[in-house]
C-alpha cells in the first residue's frame, strides 16, 4: 500500500457503485470512477439533499493505473466485461472489494486478478440509478466483511462517511442470510414488475417465503444454519417497506438491463445439485427470470 492516502477507484457506477463512491468522497478520500457511459458529474440524492461529488470519470482503462482499493460494483453477470479495468488498476498490493451479490464472490472474481487479494462484501443498501451519473439512495447503506486485516482495514477506510463496515466472524452466516431475502425479493418484483406493495399479498408472500425456505435447506447444505423464521420475518418487512421502494432487479427490467438472477436463484441450484437438495421454485425463477433476461423473439 502507498504511504500517502489511499487512492480508490469504483468500477461500475451505478447505484450501488454511486453512493459507495459519494461516501468515499465523504471520509475525505479522493476517488476514481470507472465507467461504461459517460456522465459530467456523480449526483447523489440522499436524507432529502442532492450531493455532488468532486471525481475523476473515466472511460477507458487506459486512463487509469493501479489504485490502493478498489471497489467492483457492476452486476454479477457484467464481472467478466470488466476484467481490463481490473487488469489497469489492481497489483499485489490492491484490495478488490466485491460490492455485489450472492454468495460466490471469490470464485467469481478471484481468477481475474489471481495477484490480487480479494474482499467479500456483503451490501445492505436501498436505492436506484435514475440515470448516468445519478443515484436515488430511499435506505440504509453498510457491510459486512470477514474480520480479516483486509476488512478491518476497509472499515477504517470508511471511518468518516455515513457507511458502517462491520467485520465479522460469521460472513458465511450473513452472506447466505442475504441471499435468503434477495432469492424472492429481487426475483419477485422483476417478474411481476411491481415494487415492494406486491409481497401484501397473501398469495405472493406464501410464495416468498417458500423460495427462501429453499434456500435455508441448501445453505444448511453447506454448513450455514439459518433460523427458518427468518423467511416470515422478512416477507413481513418486505410488505412494509415504503410504496415507492422496489428491487435492483427490477429497476434492471424496468429499464430493459439483462437480469443478475444467475448470481441469486441460479446460486441456490448451483449449490442445492452438489449436494442433493432439491430446488424446484428457485429453479422456476431461473428459468423465468432468464427468458426475461434473454428477451429473445422465438
Amino acid at each position: 500500500m502507498s504511504t500517502g492516502s489511499p487512492t480508490v477507484a469504483v468500477v461500475g457506477v451505478g447505484s450501488v457503485g454511486g453512493y459507495f463512491a459519494a461516501e468515499v468522497r465523504r471520509a475525505g478520500y479522493e476517488v476514481t470512477l470507472c465507467v461504461r457511459t459517460q456522465f459530467d458529474q456523480l449526483v447523489v440524492e440522499t436524507g432529502g439533499e442532492e450531493v455532488t461529488v468532486d471525481a475523476q470519470v473515466c472511460e477507458d482503462p487506459a486512463e487509469v493505473s493501479v489504485h490502493d482499493w478498489v471497489l467492483l460494483s457492476v452486476k454479477a453477470h457484467q464481472t467478466e466485461a470488466a476484467t481490463p479495468w481490473l487488469s489497469a488498476l489492481c497489483g499485489p498490493s490492491t484490495v478488490l472489494v466485491v460490492l455485489q451479490n450472492g454468495v460466490e464472490h471469490v470464485e467469481r472474481v478471484g481468477p481475474l486478478v489471481p495477484d490480487t487479494e480479494v474482499l467479500p462484501t456483503v451490501v445492505r443498501y436501498g436505492g436506484e440509478a435514475l440515470a448516468p451519473g445519478r443515484i436515488r439512495h430511499h435506505t440504509y447503506g453498510h457491510l459486512y466483511v470477514p474480520d480479516i486485516e483486509a476488512g478491518r482495514r476497509l472499515a477504517d477506510l470508511f471511518a468518516g462517511s455515513a457507511i458502517e463496515v462491520k467485520p465479522t466472524a460469521e460472513f458465511d452466516k450473513e452472506a447466505w442470510s442475504k441471499l435468503v431475502i434477495n432469492v424472492a425479493a429481487n426475483s419477485i418484483p422483476a417478474i411481476t414488475q411491481q415494487r415492494f406493495p406486491v409481497f401484501r399479498r397473501p398469495d405472493v408472500a406464501d410464495l416468498a417465503r417458500s423460495l427462501m425456505l429453499e434456500c435455508i435447506d441448501v445453505a444448511a447444505s453447506v454448513g450455514v444454519i439459518l433460523d427458518p423464521a427468518l423467511a416470515e420475518s422478512e416477507v413481513a418487512r418486505l410488505a412494509e417497506l415504503p410504496d415507492d421502494v422496489g428491487s435492483s432487479m427490477l429497476y434492471d427490467r424496468l429499464a430493459g438491463r439483462p437480469l443478475e438472477y444467475d448470481a441469486l436463484n441460479g446460486a441456490v441450484v448451483r449449490v442445492g445439485h452438489r449436494h442433493g437438495v432439491s430446488t424446484p421454485l428457485n429453479s422456476s425463477m431461473v428459468a423465468l427470470l432468464g427468458a426475461i433476461s434473454d428477451g429473445s423473439p422465438i
